[in-house]
């Protein structure tokens, strides 16, 4: 077991149940980061056609897998319709409740075992452990750079430096995720405790100046 805030087996006497994907498991993950010096020009002032920078942090993975309505404990369900049909993977405001979100499964493709859920009606379901993926999530950074020589080994570096470009909606990924709704309604930073910092939240720029010796 992997998750990350601890997690119950569903039956002790048969820890087999819970075999599936690690909680951390992120199957594809890419991530680059370049710099490239600008030439300058010889035309114009120095101190303006000289000295600047681009630099960039490229971040693109999958999403990592979920239990449908999870807790601490796998709950035992039964598969009967595909998760993903009719579902558009698009953020809307008009889901139920107060929170908008990105609706992620069908709800209605689950069903608890007993005599009105088809399959079989073992507790433990049909539906293995971590059978399914959230949210993916991409990230393009990107910094222009200016520095200034002032004598030799002193010189005032400025940056102006962009987060999330693109401003994507970088949704919750993983374990306790997705809701019993079926719908995401968290960016990774406000899943992870951290609501307007790093990771998930919308385009920012912050503008930076530093005296290099």
């Amino acid at each position: 077991m992997t998750e990350y805030r601890g997690s119950i087996l569903f039956s002790s006497t048969d820890p087999k149940l819970d075999y599936g994907s690690g909680d951390f498991d992120t199957r594809n993950n890419f991530t680059a980061f370049w710099t490239y010096d600008i030439p300058g020009s010889s035309h114009g002032p120095k101190i303006l056609t000289h000295g600047w920078q681009v630099s960039s942090l490229w971040s693109f993975h999958g999403g990592q897998p979920f239990n449908f309505n999870a807790g601490t404990q796998r709950p035992g369900l039964n598969l009967i319709a595909d998760p993903f049909a009719g579902v558009s993977h698009s953020f809307s405001k008009a889901l139920g409740g107060s929170t908008p979100g990105e609706q992620w499964v069908n709800p209605a493709a689950f069903c608890v075992p007993g005599p009105v859920c088809a399959g079989p009606t073992n507790p433990a379901g049909d539906l293995g452990r971590n059978a399914f993926y959230g949210p993916g999530f991409a990230d393009v950074d990107l910094s222009v750079i200016k520095n200034i020589p002032v004598t030799e080994r002193f010189r005032v570096q400025l940056r102006a430096e962009m987060f999330n470009m693109f401003n994507r909606k970088n949704l919750a990924t993983g374990s306790g995720s997705v809701g019993s709704d079926g719908t995401v309604r968290d960016t990774i930073g406000d899943f992870n405790g951290a609501p307007g910092l790093g990771p998930g939240e919308p385009f920012n720029m912050q503008l930076v100046g530093k005296i290099i010796f």
